[in-house]
This record gives structure tokens, C-alpha cells and sequence, in this order.
């Protein structure tokens, strides 16, 4: 069933009702901004289910071949996930190609075991990204390009984007490489950490003006280059978890929207200062975490974690609050 609901933003969209008790799984197959997102919320992201992941082993062989490419399977980042019905299994690995010109990339690959409705909306899911990442390609930066996708008729669908790599050579470090010495205090890194989260506001601000949602954001999935620049590993596209950093519009099931997307660009800023997560539903001002964070990144990041979506900063004005530049007007 379909329903008009009104966004923060006052505008009116489209999206899936559900009324009534639900059992089993529940799948959100699109956002009100036009994405695919695939995630199973059957418990609460504050209480998550047992992870399931086996983070070393993504359950793909020493190489895959994709199309006519042979890909060398890396053992980190990989894990894979079953789906909520245990109908398909999503896999995830970095791998790099045979030849060292290749470089490194990003590969997913679903395969299904039983044909269910659900593991059909997961392999839609990765076809959507594939096609809007092709849509988006040098429209929006920071954007991963796509290296390959093919469907398998045996019920095997794989999306493989590229990997970024440093200028010796190596693939460039995720975010949360930054979160295993603790919070962030050197003020050159916290320096060059404003600027790439600004530059991540950037990033977004383009895909929200062309109605894309992220509404998945994780410092595991933001790859780092040499030049400080952030980058998305993927679209979030076919995780079947909850979000890592809900917003608290997801956690109520609300329509996710430009807004989800800011408060967990704050909650990852928050993270990165404090060394802990803030709480999804109502955030405690930055200072009292950190007493010594500069006050103007401080405002931005309770800014970005207002729990009111409609209260929120756009992308391109808490991008700017970021740098350290004079507060625009929302």
C-alpha cells in the first residue's frame, strides 16, 4: 500500500505502509527519496541480533572470477550475512586483479540458495546501485566507480566498484582505521578530519539534490585517500543489519530522508572526537564528552544530531560548519 506522507522539508512522497501486526522480517525496499535500501529491521538497531559475521572470511574462494576478470579475494576487509530467511547469503571482500594496473576493488556478491521474495528485493537492491552508481558517474564526487556487475541466471549476482590505493600502491585505509587510538585530539588531524568530513557533506549535498538517500553511513564504509579527500565504498545498498549509526527517525521507522543522512554524518564526527558513539535518540552535547573540542565543530556536530529532522542543517551547511567558516544561515 502506498501513502502521502509529508518530509521535514514539507514536501510530499511516496512510500510503503505497513499497517497492522507484522511477523518475521521487515524490509525496507525503498526510500522516499527514490533509492533502494535493503536492511532487515526484525530487532531494534539498539538491541541488535547476534552478529553472524565472520569478519576474516567473506566465504568466497582464494579468487573470483567476474565476467571474464579473475579478482585475488582479500581476508580484510570480508564477512558475509545471511539474510533474514536464510534464503541468499551476502558476501563482501576487497579483492585486487590479477594484473597490478587492475588495483584494488570493492566486491559484493549475493548468492542465493532458496528463491524468496526477499532474496529477490536483495539482488534488486544491487542491481539499483549498480545502475544509479553508472547514472551518477561523474556527476557527484566521491562516488566509487563500477568495475563490474553480472547476473548469473543460477541466482548469483555480483557488483564489484574500485578500491581507491594510495600513491605507493596500497588501498587506502576506511575511516575507522582512525578510531582504534581513541578519540582524535592532535589538532592537525583533527584539522585534516573536519576538512574530509566537509568534503563528505559535499559529496552528499549532490547526491540529496538528485533525491539519493544514503541512510547507511559507517566509518568502515568511508575509504580515505592520500590527499584527505573521503570517499563512499558503496551506496549501503544491500546491508541486510541495521544501520550502524540509526538516526532516530530509523529507529522509529519514519521516512529516512537528506536529514538521516546529517545526523550520522554527526554521529561519525562524534565519534571520531569522543571515541564513542553518540546515543541515537537523544545525543548529549559534545562538550560533555570532550570539554577540550573547539566550540564551532562542536556546534556543528549537536547541530547535525538534533533529533528533530526537521531542526537539522542541510549537508552543504554543516559541510561548511565543518571547515570552520563563518555559520551561513540554514
Amino acid at each position: 500500500m502506498e501513502e502521502q506522507i509529508q518530509t521535514p522539508s514539507g514536501t510530499s512522497s511516496t512510500h510503503n505502509a505497513v499497517h497492522g501486526p507484522v511477523s518475521g522480517s521487515l524490509v525496507q525496499a525503498g526510500n522516499i527519496y527514490g533509492g533502494v535500501h535493503y536492511h532487515q529491521v526484525g530487532s531494534s538497531p539498539e538491541s541488535p541480533a547476534p552478529d553472524r559475521t565472520d569478519r576474516r572470511r567473506s566465504g568466497l574462494g582464494p579468487e573470483v572470477e567476474v565476467g571474464a576478470v579473475t579478482y585475488l579475494v582479500h581476508e580484510q576487509p570480508a564477512g558475509a550475512r545471511p539474510t533474514g530467511d536464510s534464503g541468499a547469503v551476502v558476501r563482501q571482500a576487497r579483492c585486487s586483479g590479477l594484473a597490478p594496473r587492475d588495483g584494488f576493488g570493492w566486491l559484493r556478491r549475493i548468492d542465493v540458495r532458496v528463491a524468496t521474495p526477499l532474496t529477490r528485493q536483495v539482488q534488486q537492491a544491487l542491481a539499483a546501485e549498480h545502475d544509479l552508481l553508472r547514472r551518477l558517474s561523474g556527476g557527484v564526487p566521491g562516488l566509487p566507480a563500477v568495475l563490474q556487475f553480472v547476473e548469473d541466471p543460477g541466482g548469483t549476482t555480483t557488483l564489484v566498484t574500485r578500491w581507491p590505493e594510495t600513491r605507493s600502491r596500497r588501498p587506502c585505509d576506511p575511516l575507522d582505521a582512525l578510531l582504534l587510538n581513541g578519540p582524535v585530539r592532535d589538532p592537525g588531524v583533527l584539522s585534516r578530519v573536519r576538512r574530509a568530513l566537509a568534503g563528505l557533506c559535499a559529496t552528499l549535498d549532490a547526491l540529496h539534490s538528485r533525491r539519493v538517500v544514503h541512510g547507511a553511513l559507517t566509518p568502515a564504509g568511508l575509504l580515505m585517500r592520500d590527499d584527505g579527500a573521503l570517499l563512499l565504498r558503496d551506496l549501503g545498498r544491500t546491508d541486510p543489519t541495521p544501520p550502524e549509526y540509526p538516526a532516530p527517525e530509523q529507529l522509529e521507522r519514519a521516512a529516512a530522508g537528506p536529514w538521516t543522512d546529517v545526523h550520522q554524518v554527526g554521529a561519525i564526527a562524534h565519534h571520531l572526537v569522543t571515541g564513542r558513539p553518540p546515543s541515537p535518540r537523544a545525543a548529549l552535547p559534545v562538550r560533555r564528552w570532550e570539554p577540550g573540542i573547539p566550540a564551532d565543530l562542536a556546534e556543528a556536530i549537536d547541530a547535525a544530531l538534533v533529533a528533530d529532522p526537521a531542526k537539522r542543517l542541510s549537508a552543504a551547511v554543516l559541510g561548511t560548519r565543518l571547515r570552520g567558516l563563518a555559520h551561513p544561515t540554514r
